[in-house]
């Protein structure tokens, strides 16, 4: 059936070029009997033969106005099939008249146009046998001289071998013409993909464009407030004549600088698609955290860690901008007269799973989800400085690393942020053979 299926598929030119033809052949019939009828009144004829197949031929020629699309896979069948018929009918009538130059002129007209209407050589090779078989058993089985079986075998095997190539020639150009056009289509098809591709990544690269700026304003604005407030700091110590204390308060102001240039190197990475270096240090999460809650605490805001951190193969960028986005949530969304916020990580089987906690407002369970997207806020914060950025920024580092981010959260009571780093990824992310889960190891 998929031979068959394969063979049987005809364009619209070959079902309208058959489609005609056939509409031709019922009226035309009729003319070549009534020309027969007046050259050779001795005639035999199939009773009701010519108006069987005129009526046959017209309806068969109707049937692509049915359905086209059941035509292109299967009409080359019926077009066969129907003049395979009529070819077997006009032997047979040939016979019955004793091979008469009439009626085989008709039948070699006839032949001749039936194989140049197939679609394939199959259906060629089995039209040329089937009639040449019919013909030369009509020939020998009926009361024809011997002499004259040759040459009506030898012409209609002439006819068949000229239409044979002349088909054969024009199926050899249509199958080159369709693997041709294949090709192009396929071609096409390739470019249109390579320019969707192009599209998106170029729709991606804008889209990281755009936020580009909103995370820069965002993460650098707590730095840039920390060193300003620093270097008032310093400026009434040497007023005071205090030396000591503004050397550690210009100790503060350079980290806080020393962060920003980490900061600005890892948005940039963050941002333009760029952050593939290879980690090979360890760093200190310890070191980092304890600069952090030095620079944000105050008098009212009381920032402690719970437990010692690990040395893990991470960005350091890309952690602190996690870090300082928690802490400075935990700051900003608080209602209450002393802010309190820790900060730990449970060493699990598997992973590390760290939290920022606070005595905040807390959130309602239904913002879980909307307050991780990018330039969502909660219309409930009084806040006027907040960008909806921090926690889009932190979840796509924390989804970039192989780790997953979630809030634990009740109104009034606050909220618990927790993150976690699978330590297969941290280790099969990079140099894997050169470091061990021990060099993991909490301080």
């Amino acid at each position: 059936m998929g031979i068959l299926g394969n063979m049987g598929k005809m364009d619209d030119f070959e079902i309208s070029n058959s489609k005609l033809i056939l509409l031709l052949m019922a009226p035309g019939l009729w003319i070549y009997s009534m020309i027969i009828g007046i050259v050779n009144v001795d005639r035999i004829e199939v009773p009701y033969g010519r108006e069987v197949f005129s009526l046959f031929f017209f309806l068969v020629a109707l049937i692509p106005g049915l359905n086209k699309l059941w035509c292109r896979k299967n009409y080359a069948h019926v077009v066969f099939s129907s003049l395979l018929l009529f070819a077997q009918y006009l032997i047979y009538t040939l016979s019955l008249n004793a091979f008469g130059l009439d009626y085989l002129l008709g039948t070699y007209i006839v032949l001749f146009g039936g194989i140049l209407l197939q679609t394939n050589r199959m259906y060629v090779i089995v039209f040329t046998l089937t009639t040449f078989i019919h013909m030369a058993l009509g020939l020998w089985l009926g009361d024809i001289p011997a002499s004259v079986h040759s040459p009506i075998l030898l012409s209609l095997a002439t006819i068949f071998l000229f239409s044979f190539f002349i088909q054969n020639g024009f199926l050899r150009y249509k199958l080159e013409l369709k693997k041709a056009n294949l090709g192009l289509k396929s071609e096409v098809e390739q470019r249109n993909l390579d320019l969707e591709k192009r599209a998106k990544e170029l729709a991606h690269k804008n889209r990281d464009l755009e936020e580009f700026a909103f995370v820069v304003s965002h993460d650098m604005k707590r730095p840039l407030r920390n060193v300003h407030s620093l270097a008032a700091w310093v400026k009434d110590d040497l007023k005071k004549g205090s030396l000591a204390s503004a050397g550690d308060n210009l100790t503060l102001l350079m980290d806080q600088v020393a962060q920003m240039d980490v900061l600005i190197d890892g948005i940039l990475q963050y941002s333009l698609g760029v952050d593939n270096k290879k980690v090979t240090r360890l760093l200190d999460l310890n070191k980092l955290v304890d600069t952090m809650v030095q620079a944000n605490s105050a008098s009212n805001i009381h920032i402690i860690k719970d437990s010692a951190l690990p040395r893990l193969l991470v960005d350091k960028a890309q952690i602190l901008q996690v870090f300082q986005n928690l802490i400075q949530n935990a700051i900003k969304y608080n209602d209450k007269p002393e802010v309190l916020i820790h900060i730990g990580v449970i060493d699990e089987v598997d992973r590390f799973k760290f939290y920022v906690s606070d005595n905040g407002e807390g959130i309602s369970t239904e913002h879980f989800d909307r307050i991780f997207k990018l330039f969502q806020k909660l219309n409930t914060h009084p806040v006027q400085d907040s960008s909806g950025i921090g926690l889009a920024v932190v979840q796509k580092i924390i989804g970039k690393m192989g780790g997953e981010i979630w809030v634990e959260s009740e109104l009034g009571e606050g909220s618990t942020f927790y993150f976690s780093l699978y330590k297969r990824d941290v280790i099969n992310g990079f140099e894997a053979g050169k470091v061990s889960e021990s060099a993991l190891a909490l301080n």
